[in-house]
Formats: structure tokens, sequence, C-alpha cells
């Protein structure tokens, strides 16, 4: 196993459409990658690109000493010949084969011997508790079962990288919860690299050792997920990652807002463009209490929070909170920002406060 390397990837889907822009990073052997980011940014076309699926228009892309594409030698390795295992939004089942005869698929085409594909499919049968589904067909399986085969399928042939692509999103809530489980104990258990693609912050929260965030076709911070959330780069990242998303304060339309939390900060409100408040760190308390007054416009009840909309100064902002609200829909009520979730962002939305 070894890390995977882009050097100044670059793929245009003709005219000014540029999905992938100058990429070069690398992700670390054995790491669990989340490539999140909203729809049109790069992340599904950097996924097939490592895989082969589409090819760059310049660049290299290596997995360790090896090279997949080169611009500047020429060289191109097939799909086929990476040693990676592929998985799409459909699972793409055969189905008119059972169980067994899907997850050994790869094995008959590497030509091996019945006792090494029954070794093996005993090995992954026990890893994705499939005992008792070897002879069903996918028609019987529910999704849950139809996805631990596919990735069953997937790493049959021992494969150095696995690709991921919003597996996901077909499934109702509670079987992704299930399934997050299940690949955040996959990793746990072979160890390789996996690179998933995803749009949902949640997953890649939950299931990521490195979140790359990606916005029009360039990475704008790769890091662990908390360092991600706490300490974000660019308004862009701060704004993406989190829910319900941070609440964004301009200095030229907020004024009065901006300069409580420029006090509040300790920093030069001249210097800023944005300051940025994650819902969970403003506090509600006695009117006349906190750093400023607020109206409380909206109480949302979500069961174990409360997401409670305020007006500041005309400006709406979002607190959420595990504990009841201490005043009604319009009553007035102090507020309090906590530190620790202000941020602040320059003219060129990169972060200039670190707390």
């Amino acid at each position: 196993m070894s890390e995977i390397k882009l050097k100044e990837l670059i793929k245009n889907f003709g005219g000014n459409s540029i999905a992938v822009d100058n990429l070069s990073e690398v992700f670390p052997d054995g790491e669990f990658v989340c490539l999140l980011g909203p729809s049109g940014c790069g992340k599904t076309t950097t996924l097939r690109m490592i895989a082969g699926l589409e090819t760059p228009d310049s660049g290299e892309i290596l997995h360790g000493d090896k090279i997949f594409f080169s611009s500047k030698t020429g060289e191109l390795v097939k799909t086929e010949n990476r040693n990676l295992g592929l998985m799409f939004q459909s699972y793409a089942l055969w189905p008119h084969m059972t169980v067994y005869k899907n997850i050994i698929f790869g094995l008959d085409m590497q030509k091996k011997t019945s006792e090494e594909k029954e070794k093996r499919y005993l090995e992954l049968e026990k890893l994705f508790h499939l005992e008792n589904f070897r002879d069903r067909y996918p028609s019987e399986l529910s999704g849950g079962q139809q996805q631990r085969v596919a990735l069953a399928r997937m790493l049959a042939i021992k494969p150095s990288l696995l690709l991921l692509d919003e597996p996901l999103s077909n499934l109702d809530s509670s079987l992704r919860l299930e399934m997050r489980s299940e690949l955040k104990r996959l990793h746990q258990s072979i160890g390789c690299t996996i690179i998933f693609v995803t749009h949902d912050q949640m997953e890649a929260m939950t299931l990521a050792t490195l979140i790359a965030v990606m916005n029009n076709g360039k990475i704008e911070q790769i890091d662990k997920p908390m360092e991600i959330y706490n300490n974000p780069k660019s308004l862009f990242v701060a704004k993406f990652v989190g829910s319900p998303q941070m609440n964004i304060i301009n200095t030229d339309k907020d004024k009065e807002l901006a300069l409580c939390l420029s006090n509040k900060l300790n920093i030069q409100k001249n210097s800023v463009k944005n300051f940025g408040v994650r819902p969970e760190s403003i506090k509600m308390v006695k009117n006349n209490e906190g750093d400023i007054n607020a109206i409380i416009e909206t109480i949302q009840p979500t069961g174990a929070d409360w997401i409670i909309g305020l007006n500041i100064f005309n400006k709406s902002l979002f607190l959420i909170s595990s504990d009841h609200p201490i005043a009604k829909e319009n009553e007035s009520v102090g507020v309090i920002f906590k530190s620790e979730g202000c941020h602040s962002f320059d003219s060129q939305d990169l972060r200039i406060h670190k707390n």
C-alpha cells in the first residue's frame, strides 16, 4: 500500500468548464479520505481520474512509485491494471447470480482455483456478516445487505486502494447510519487507503480520517475532521461544514453586530470582511445580561436540541442548544458569543483570527 500523489492535474470538459484546476495533493497511505464539496466542485472527476475512468488533460497521478498517468511521459495505466476497488451509487450486482457468484466474480476473472475462491469467500462472508446468504439472489436482499455484498465483491481481489463515489446516497437514513459503521469498521479491519466522494458533511465528519473540502476544482483545505470544523482556512470551508450553517456577519452590512464581535475577539474591525459564528457558540441569557440583546424569531425543537432563530439589528442568526429556551417567540433575550466558535475572515475570504 502506498500514498496517492496528484500533481498539477487539469481536466477541462470544454469551453470554460474546468472540472479540476491544477490540483496537487498527497493522500497518505492508509487514510480514509473524504472528498467533500457541492455538486460540480470536481470531486467525482478527481476520483474518476484516479480510477482511470477519465483521462486528465495534463498532470500526473501516482500510487506510490507506480505511475497511473503522466502527461509528461505519455504513460497511462488502464483501470483493470491499477489494483483498485470501485463502488458507485448503484451497486451493480449481477441479478442472475447468487451472493457467492457475485462476490467471487473478480476471482473468476483472475482464473483463481476453486479452493482459493472458497477460502476468500468465507473470509468475506465473516467480515461482512453474510452467513446464510450464500445462495440468495440480489432481489432477495435488503438495501443494506446488497451494499455489503457489493463491498465484499470489491474487496475479493484484495485491492490496494478503494474508491467509493457516494455509495450510501440511495439508502434511507437508518441504513446510512448502519453502513457508515460498516465502512468505518472495514477501514479499521483492512487498513487500506480509501477515497470516498460525498456532498454530505455528516458522512465526511463521521467516516473520514482526513477531509478534503473541494470548491471550483481545487482543494481549499485538507485536514482531520475536527480541525476542518474548528479551524476552517476559508469562508467557503467554514460555511460548508456545519449544520446548521455558520452564521456570517458582514462588517459593511451588519455594522453594529460586527462591532460587538470585534470587541469580543479583540480584533481590529477594519481588517475583517466577515465574521463567522457557529450556532452552538451562541448562548441565550436574560435580557441585558449578555454581549448584546436579540429578539427570538423562531423556535424549532429537533428532539435532542433546539434551533433558535434570532434577530439582532435586523440580522437573522441561528443558535443551537440542548437547553430548553428561556423565552418565547417575539420576546427579548440577552446573547453571549463564545469566542472559541467565532472566526474572522479577510477580504480574500481567508481566516485571519485563530482562537
